[in-house]
């Protein structure tokens, strides 16, 4: 049922009110908020991403954070200006993964962005990909040595340097 009243909530554009038995609460981007979430990018990703600058272009569409009990940052997904409509980051925090909360941020963001062709770059071994699939993203192009100035070298880093542009087109 909390589904059923999550999706309607976001078709109308209006505010979700979780219930107390659901502790993970969804909701846009705030400024107390970016240092857990740069922590949580930075592990996820590589070091010095700032997303300071997305609270400037209208949060409440192209951002949706996970938190915990009021207080702990699991999740973030966020696209660039609307207008663009590129993911540019999607994480959960290990521990949390495989519970559905990218699941439920990017329906979220594709929600509220429904009439609009969504990309993405993904690294080539990330499964991700996976998610992205029964989003209906296709892969568009293979772009070799795509992360090659962010990630650490080979026999440090897992992932591979090596990325898929994704698009679900609409």
């Amino acid at each position: 049922m909390e589904d059923i009243r999550l999706h309607s909530a976001l078709r109308l554009g209006q505010p979700f009110q979780e219930t107390a038995n659901r502790p993970v609460v969804y909701t846009c981007l705030e400024a107390k908020h970016l240092n857990q979430v740069h922590q949580l990018l930075e592990a996820s990703f590589w070091p010095g991403i700032d997303i300071s600058s997305s609270l400037e272009w209208e949060p409440e569409r192209s951002t949706v954070v996970a938190v915990y009990k009021s207080y702990l940052v699991v999740g973030v997904a966020l696209i660039t200006e609307p207008q663009e409509m590129y993911i540019t980051y999607l994480a959960v925090r290990p521990g949390w993964r495989a519970c559905g909360i990218a699941t439920r941020m990017l329906y979220h963001l594709l929600q509220f962005n429904e009439w609009k062709d969504v990309s993405l770059h993904v690294s080539a071994n990330n499964n991700a990909m996976l998610l992205y699939n029964l989003f209906g993203f296709k892969i568009e192009e293979f772009i070799t040595n795509f992360y090659q100035n962010y990630l650490p070298p080979d026999d440090v880093s897992k992932e591979s340097k090596n990325a898929f542009r994704l698009r679900l087109r609409r």
